[in-house]
C-alpha cells in the first residue's frame, strides 16, 4: 500500500473516513455505482481504480449482492446441522451469522437497508436467547458488569503506569489466536511516538462455530469499551474503534446504544476517549489485524508485511494498540480487582478464563465460561453433555 494513498485517505479520518463512502452506514448490497465510487474518491484525492479496488474486494458489495434481501449461514455448524434447505436459489451465502448454538441462522435486509439476524424457520433473535454457562468461580466474562460509570472511572483513576503494570502481573494473553502477552502490546505503543494513537478493536469474529465475540458485544458491551477505554488512558490514545462484522447486526445495534450512554457520563470521564464503530462489509481476512487497519483506512483489506508493526506504524501510520473483544473485556475485572488475583486463576501459563462456543449439536449448546487449562473431556462430556448424534469428528478452532 503506497504511503500516497495512505496518507490522502487519513485527511478524512474516522468520522468521514473513505471506507464509510464506500459502504454507507453499513448497509450497502451490491456494488457501488461508477458515480459513487468516482465522488469517494475525489473525497480523498484518489483515483477511481484505488476506491473500485477496495469495493471489488468484500463479499456483501459483489454484484451478486445488489437487491439481495436474504442470505444463509454457510458457517460450517449451520452446515452440519442439517437446518438449511438445500436449493434455495434467491439467498445469498453469509460466512457465520453468529447462532451455531442453534444452527439454520439466517440474515435478512429490509427496504430501508437494514439488517437483522433470523432462524432459517423464521423465529427472530428474541427468540433465539443463547444460553450461557459459568463455570469458573471468578465469572470474569459472563458476570453481571455492574456500575457502569464504575467501570471507566477504575482507569481513569490509574496512573497509566500503575494500569500496564496490573496487566503485566495479570498474565493476560491475547484471546484472538495467537496468545501474545497483552501488557506488552499496550506498552510497546504507549511508548511510541505519535501525536496521534488509537486503540481499535476487532470484533470481525469469523472463526467457524465460534459466537463469544457477538455474546460479549450483545450482552456485555461495557465490559468491552471500558477495556478498550483502560488501554487508551495507558497508551495516550484519544480514538477507539471497534470494527464489526456485517453479519452481527444486533451487536452493532447494542454498541451504538453503549456509546450513547458512554456519552453521556460524567464530562471528565467521556471526553478522554471518543468512540468510534467500522461497520464490515464482508471479508474473512479482516480477522488479520493488518487487514483490518487497511479495511478501516478504506484501503484494500490486504495483509501488510510487518516490521514495522501496528504499535509503531498501524492505522494511518500512526501507533496503534489491535486487539480482540474477550481480551479487552477482562480488562476492567483485571484493574478492579488486582492482577495477581486474575494470575491465580487457570494455569500459570494461560491466566483468567476462556469463553467456548458449542454448537447446537451438544446435548447442551452455547456459551461457555471456564478457567483456562479445563479438561476438554470435562466440558464436552460432564458439562455439555456429550452430543445429540454419532459424530466422526470435532473441529476445534479459535
Amino acid at each position: 500500500m503506497s504511503k500516497n494513498i495512505r496518507a490522502l485517505s487519513a485527511r478524512l479520518e474516522l468520522s468521514d473516513n473513505l471506507f464509510r463512502h464506500l459502504n454507507p452506514s453499513g448497509k450497502a448490497s451490491g456494488p457501488q455505482s461508477d458515480e459513487a465510487l468516482r465522488r469517494a474518491a475525489s473525497s480523498a484525492l484518489l483515483t477511481p481504480a484505488v476506491t473500485y479496488g477496495t469495493a471489488s474486494f468484500y463479499d456483501f458489495l459483489q454484484p451478486e449482492n445488489a437487491g439481495r434481501k436474504t442470505w444463509t449461514c454457510a458457517g460450517t455448524a449451520c452446515l452440519v446441522s442439517g437446518t438449511i434447505a438445500p436449493g434455495c436459489k434467491s439467498a445469498g451465502k453469509a460466512q457465520c451469522v453468529g447462532y451455531c448454538h442453534s444452527g439454520g441462522g439466517l440474515l435478512a435486509r429490509d427496504g430501508k437497508g437494514h439488517f437483522s439476524t433470523h432462524h432459517f424457520d423464521g423465529r427472530d433473535v428474541t427468540q433465539l436467547s443463547m444460553p450461557v454457562y459459568n463455570f469458573s468461580e471468578s465469572g470474569i466474562l459472563t458476570g453481571e458488569a455492574g456500575d457502569v460509570a464504575a467501570l471507566y472511572d477504575t482507569a481513569l483513576r490509574r496512573e497509566t503506569g500503575e494500569i500496564v503494570a496490573e496487566l503485566k502481573a495479570s498474565g493476560l494473553r491475547g484471546r484472538g489466536g495467537a496468545g501474545f502477552a497483552f501488557a506488552f502490546k499496550l506498552a510497546a505503543t504507549a511508548a511510541a511516538k505519535g501525536a496521534r494513537k488509537y486503540i481499535v478493536c476487532n470484533a470481525d469474529e469469523g472463526d467457524p462455530g465460534a459466537f463469544s465475540d457477538r455474546y460479549l458485544l450483545e450482552q456485555q458491551p461495557h465490559k468491552v469499551m471500558a477495556g478498550m477505554y483502560a488501554a487508551a488512558i495507558a497508551a495516550g490514545a484519544d480514538s477507539a474503534v471497534l470494527y464489526i462484522r456485517r453479519e452481527y447486526p444486533e451487536a452493532i445495534a447494542v454498541v451504538q446504544k453503549a456509546i450513547l450512554d458512554y456519552e453521556r457520563l460524567q464530562d471528565d470521564i467521556a471526553s478522554r476517549v471518543k468512540f468510534h464503530i467500522v461497520e464490515g462489509a464482508g471479508s474473512y481476512v479482516c480477522g488479520e489485524e493488518t487487514a483490518l487497519l487497511n479495511s478501516i483506512e478504506g484501503n484494500r483489506p490486504e495483509v501488510r508485511t510487518r516490521p514495522p508493526y501496528p504499535a509503531e506504524a498501524g492505522l494511518w501510520g500512526r501507533p496503534t494498540l489491535v486487539s480482540n473483544v474477550e481480551t479487552f473485556a477482562n480488562i476492567p475485572w483485571i484493574l478492579q480487582r488486582g492482577g495477581a488475583a486474575f494470575a491465580a486463576i487457570g494455569t500459570p501459563a494461560s491466566t483468567g478464563t476462556k469463553l467456548l462456543s458449542l454448537s447446537s449439536l451438544f446435548v447442551r449448546p452455547g456459551l461457555y465460561e471456564v478457567d483456562c487449562g479445563a479438561s476438554f473431556g470435562e466440558l464436552l462430556h460432564e458439562h455439555a453433555g456429550g452430543f445429540i448424534t454419532d459424530i466422526k469428528a470435532l473441529q476445534v478452532g479459535g
